[in-house]
């Protein structure tokens, strides 16, 4: 994959620069009183009026969090029907609410130990729940565990127990030396023999003798028959420790399945929320707008040094790259609209640290924004740098593009769109803000340039700001780990194999558990499916992680 971060800023004398609320971190502000959006659906992150969309119409402040849930109110939060997230998206001057995402949806109960349909009771009708074992025992009274005789396992399927399988019930002595068939304590009681005779004895399942600790006894026939069976050493509970197989299954303490509770060490991992693979060249926007304040009080251009610091060390296995622009020539570089003809940066593994040594050196001055000509440089040089991997450009943007230098959002958009039809798409990250003067008279001319980029590249956001918006330091890097999750592929790697399989995990998305109709694991392979896959891709999901906790 190559993944370009196109970062642009009007320069000195743009028409308009962006400006966005402050994205703000912390907890949803689920006390607030419920309003009404003026359409009748209150803003108490409901579904009230059963459209499927949630609080829409409702103004919020941007960057902030709520539980939300889509489906009938009266279900939220009961069993299966777990509440969502909602993000609050800027809207010029105001926020509305994003879609709800990783909200659950009731469905017909299923017998697991959830209450899958929402009603308040879990599992109801079910004997069992799916996948539910227990011992079982059909024979005589007092014989389980006794000679012969040894318990089965019954397993719940659909809800229901399916009957004793493997047991080993007392049944009619017979003459044989080895077995107690009856299970009361005996071999061959009642069975004629030389007096004084020997043989050897064993009072075990079927296939232990002789496998791990089990081993026959001798019996001695006296007056009254053949005597007990003395020495005999037959299956007992697996110790779990000491290397012996006591219960004769062949398997030792922690390898016996017998052992799995007590030999569980606890295990997880946190999975990168990156692609697996590919190729990321970040374009970087050095005009002089970018010296301008972000919010915090630093400039735009420390905003996104800081950004970068946090999320390159994220990208180390991927091959990366940079080209700043306008071009760096040393002079005041007033009204410059040069663009190089290769990245500062070429494409290589480890670029990390030599991206940000090269940012550091190329503080804007006073250049120009020539976007169009930027974006003919990057197609020109993947082009000549072929590969199967995914590609991407990301543009980060803190204006539109210089009328000075021949720079138009209508070439912008016709330059990514020839970008797509090559087979890479488009990121569009907005650094928005007043202008020098403090004036916010330009952001809707801004915001709508940057709406039709980002759904010229194929990656807009749903809603009514479609790129990434940003307005300071925090908001740029969350915005960045957004677009990188967003160019996953639903696919994930985990660096170990999970000790006790896929069966024993869970699987977690930003913290909330994913159910398993949300997720397969195949080996390492990790893929997620459906609205869990969909909230990846739409750059939801910050972080992942896969656990056993025994």
């Amino acid at each position: 994959m190559r993944f370009w971060i196109l970062g642009l800023a009007a320069s000195v004398g743009c028409a308009a620069h962006g400006m966005g609320g402050t994205a703000v971190e912390g907890e949803p502000d689920a006390g607030l009183e419920p309003m009404d959006a003026g359409d009748g659906e209150p803003c108490n992150g409901l579904d009230d009026d059963g459209d499927g969309r949630v609080d829409e119409g409702c103004s919020c402040e941007p960057g902030q969090e709520q539980p939300c849930f889509r489906g009938d109110p009266a279900l939220a939060g009961v069993g299966a029907c777990r509440m969502g997230t909602q993000r609050c998206a800027s809207d010029f001057e105001f926020g509305t609410w994003d879609r709800c995402f990783l909200s659950g949806e009731p469905s017909e109960e299923v017998c697991d130990g959830v209450d899958n349909d929402c009603d308040g009771e879990t599992d109801e009708g079910c004997e069992c729940a799916d996948g539910e074992r227990r011992a079982c025992y059909s024979g005589t009274a007092g014989t389980e565990g006794v000679g012969m005789c040894r318990s089965g396992i019954e397993r719940c399927v659909a809800g229901a127990w399916s009957g004793c399988e493997d047991e080993r019930v007392d049944a009619e002595e017979t003459c044989d030396g080895f077995e107690d068939e009856d299970c009361d304590g005996r071999i061959d009681e009642g069975c004629a023999c030389p007096l004084g005779a020997e043989r050897s004895c064993y009072g075990g399942w079927v296939g232990t003798l002789d496998v791990g600790a089990c081993r026959a006894g001798v019996q001695r026939c006296a007056a009254d028959g053949w005597g007990a069976c003395e020495g005999a050493i037959t299956p007992a509970d697996e110790v779990c420790s000491g290397g012996v197989d006591e219960d004769c299954d062949g398997l030792v303490d922690c390898a016996d399945p017998d052992c799995d509770a007590r030999c569980c060490v606890p295990w997880g991992e946190s999975v990168p929320v990156v692609p697996p693979e590919g190729e990321i060249v970040f374009l970087v926007d050095r005009s002089g707008s970018m010296l301008w304040d972000a919010s915090g009080g630093t400039s735009r251009w420390q905003a996104l040094l800081d950004a970068m610091g946090t999320v390159l060390p994220l990208l180390d296995d991927l091959q990366l790259g940079m080209m700043t622009f306008p071009h760096l020539d040393g002079t005041d570089e007033r009204y410059n609209c040069a663009v190089a003809s290769s990245p500062d940066v070429p494409l290589m593994f480890g670029a990390g640290p030599t991206i940000e040594a090269r940012l550091l050196a190329s503080t804007p001055r006073a250049g120009d924004t020539p976007t169009p000509a930027a974006f003919d440089t990057v197609q020109s040089y993947l082009s000549t740098h072929p590969s199967s991997r995914p590609r991407f450009v990301v543009l980060a943007t803190d204006g539109l593009p210089e009328p000075n230098c021949g720079a138009t959002v209508d070439a912008t958009v016709a330059a990514i769109s020839r970008l797509r039809g090559a087979g890479i798409d488009t990121f569009v990250l907005g650094i928005v803000g007043p202008d020098s003067s403090g004036s916010t008279a330009g952001i809707p001319a801004l915001q709508d340039g940057l709406n039709r980029m980002a759904d010229a590249g194929g990656r807009a956001r749903p809603g009514a700001i479609r790129y990434y918006e940003a307005v300071d330091a925090p908001a740029l890097t969350t915005a960045m780990e957004s677009i990188i999750a967003a160019a996953a592929d639903c696919q994930f790697e985990l660096a170990s194999d999970p000790p006790r399989g896929a069966g024993s995990v869970e699987v977690l998305q930003d913290g909330v558990v994913v159910p398993s109709s949300g997720w397969t694991l195949t080996g390492r392979t990790l893929r997620f499916r459906g609205a869990y896959c969909d909230a990846i891709q739409l750059g939801a999901v910050r972080a992942i992680d896969v656990r056993d906790g025994c």
